[in-house]
């Protein structure tokens, strides 16, 4: 007790000081914080698309809006982040910082001597702040000089976001309709000679059908062919757009080989069902007509399947090209905000008030210890003395120049 009475003793002594100290620095930190440029903070919120898979196999690689693109680019990189985490990146891009700086004028309303992109995006990114919330809601929270520009700023991140994506999507629609429109018009033409070779063998000998059992294998047979075809046009249109090390790309690359493998377990024989050259019956064990019109009714099936499958891919990639609906849900755009976010006046003046008032009571404290040991305890005090002098030496060689050096006479 006896200890905090004298501290008390020591703050009373030098009230005077610690009291005008505070009220110093306290009214220096009021007159900066009234100083300081208003900054304004404006927040737009995004709702993240859903994850859910593809009704269509092919449609994989064409996407169904913000949600279906988002998630196909979250299987290019085997699903190790969220798809509000790849709204993040995409935000975060240069291409899209750049096309927000360039459409809200940064360059000009932040007065740059030479503007150039890289300084525009730069000054983007310093007043751009994204994050997403725990219900993976995508928040952009744009600081800027003036209430309109920062909500300006913040809705033109969501207009460049929309535009991306649907421009992404139609490219995608685009790329894939005309890869199957010309796979089908090869189809067709495949599909026709099958169907008049299959026609003319039947009106030469007579022969209307095959045995069940053969037909269910062929059919069969025919739809797995045809499933085939359309993972090899997802897989040529995939590497149209991205190069063979993305990991989507690779991803269909090990399908198309693992389907071609089972195929040709079947027609070697070797399926695990046993058929052979697609049937449960091998061709040797045939009769000679009934194999010939086996094989032009397996033509037929397989042109007939792939054909199908194709033409409503096709129907799908027609509509999502020519589709113009919004790809973004927004929960908030940005409006101008009423109060400043910085600087805050309240927050400066309390933090000034505490540091100068404890930075007083230091000082006091200090000095009336350093009072104390100069008459108690001399030794003591001049090794401090030391110390100080020490200290306030190596501050004088580090400011003092180095001597110039003078160049020999030649």
């Amino acid at each position: 007790m006896n200890r905090v009475v004298k501290y008390l003793g020591v703050i009373l002594k030098w009230r005077r000081l610690i009291f005008w100290n505070t009220v110093a620095l306290t009214a220096v930190a009021v007159i900066v914080s009234l100083v300081l440029p208003h900054r304004y903070t404006a927040t737009a919120q995004l709702l993240p698309p859903s994850d859910e898979g593809d009704v269509f196999g092919i449609t994989s690689l064409l996407g169904g809006g913000a949600g279906s693109s988002l998630s196909r680019l979250k299987a290019g990189l085997a699903g190790s982040s969220t798809s509000s985490d790849l709204m993040i990146g995409i935000l975060g891009s240069r291409t899209v910082m750049q096309h927000v700086a360039e459409r809200c004028s940064i360059a000009k309303r932040y007065g740059m001597r030479k503007p150039s992109p890289e300084k525009s995006v730069r000054q983007l990114k310093d007043m751009t702040k994204l994050a997403s919330s725990e219900e993976g809601i995508v928040k952009i929270a744009v600081e800027a000089r003036s209430r309109e520009l920062a909500a300006e700023v913040a809705n033109a991140y969501i207009a460049e976001l929309d535009s991306f994506l649907r421009h992404s999507n139609i490219s995608r629609g685009h790329n894939m309709r005309v890869f199957i429109e010309k796979r089908l018009v090869q189809l067709d033409s495949s599909l026709a000679l099958a169907s008049e070779s299959l026609q003319a063998f039947q009106e030469v000998h007579k022969v209307t059908s095959v045995e069940d059992e053969t037909k269910a294998a062929i059919d069969a047979y025919a739809k797995m062919k045809s499933e085939l075809s359309l993972q090899e046009a997802e897989y040529e249109a995939a590497r149209s757009g991205a190069s063979e090390d993305n990991p989507y790309v690779e991803i269909l690359r090990r399908g198309v080989a693992a389907s071609r493998e089972e195929l040709r377990k079947l027609e070697r024989g070797g399926g695990a069902s046993g058929f052979g050259v697609g049937f449960g019956v091998s061709f040797e064990h045939l009769p000679t007509i009934a194999a010939r019109f086996a094989r032009r009714y397996l033509d037929f099936k397989i042109q007939q399947e792939a054909y199908a499958k194709l033409y409503e891919q096709y129907e799908y990639a027609r509509v999502l090209e020519a589709r113009d609906a919004p790809t973004l849900t927004v929960l908030d755009y940005a409006v101008p905000p009423e109060r400043r976010s910085f600087p805050k006046r309240m927050v400066i003046t309390a933090v000034v008030f505490l540091f100068s008032l404890v930075a007083g009571i230091a000082f006091a404290l200090t000095a009336e210890y350093f009072g104390f040991i100069k008459s108690a305890r001399p030794e003591e005090y001049q090794g401090w003395r030391a110390i100080r002098d020490e200290l306030a030496a190596s501050v004088r060689i580090l400011r003092s120049k180095p001597p110039r050096r003078h160049k020999p006479a030649q």
